[in-house]
């Protein structure tokens, strides 16, 4: 079954697509919304009133510029709709990895690396992009003397630093797990291809 928050955004798209604005209005972007319907329902009523009630009054350039409104104010609560749930989403995800690598740095700290690795694993997929995952995840398995992973764990934070923040951290870690492991610390190529 859906979570509600999930089933709230789903009806309120369907709320944003019939009301402009509406939908704005439930997942919290009040000003926008209330502005959205607002202009909506203005411009529409100068369509209506110069198409129905004073067709003879009301040129057709002021009919045009009114639908041009409606079109507009419609389509302008379409598109901060889905920036707005695009940026709840994003800054949710934010928030939980924040949370989720204050509870590894709290594990880490307490000499917890089974813990540290359980509230890691969900995030490993963005260790190969995301330094801050890739040290975390490096300390973690060196922590739990997981030999071959903590040292492409450590090559990884290696590629990915490019500012060299963990350059010495890295390069000690490297050079000890693969002393450790009788292993280079550089992975070689095969002769065959350096030839």
């Amino acid at each position: 079954m859906p979570s509600r928050e999930v089933k709230s955004v789903a009806d309120s798209r369907w709320v944003n697509l019939l009301i402009p604005g509406g939908g704005l209005i439930l997942i919290g972007d009040c000003a926008y919304g209330v502005l959205a319907a607002l202009l909506f329902t203005l411009a529409a009523s100068l369509l209506l009133a110069g198409a129905y009630l004073f067709p003879d009054d009301v040129s057709r350039l002021w009919r045009a510029l009114a639908l041009g409104g409606v079109i507009g104010a419609y389509g302008g609560a379409q598109i901060r709709y889905a920036q707005t749930v695009r940026l709840q989403a994003e800054q949710a995800f934010w928030d939980l990895r924040s949370a989720a690598l204050k509870r590894v740095r709290r594990a880490l700290a307490a000499g917890r690396a089974d813990e540290a690795w359980t509230e890691l694993t969900p995030m490993m997929r963005e260790a190969e992009t995301d330094l801050l995952i890739a040290y975390l995840a490096a300390q973690v398995l060196t922590r739990r003397k997981d030999g071959f992973a903590a040292l492409n764990a450590w090559r990884r934070v290696r590629r990915l630093d490019r500012h060299r923040i963990y350059r010495q951290e890295t390069r000690e870690n490297t050079l000890i797990l693969a002393q450790y492991l009788g292993v280079p610390a550089e992975p070689r190529l095969p002769e065959s291809l350096t030839s």
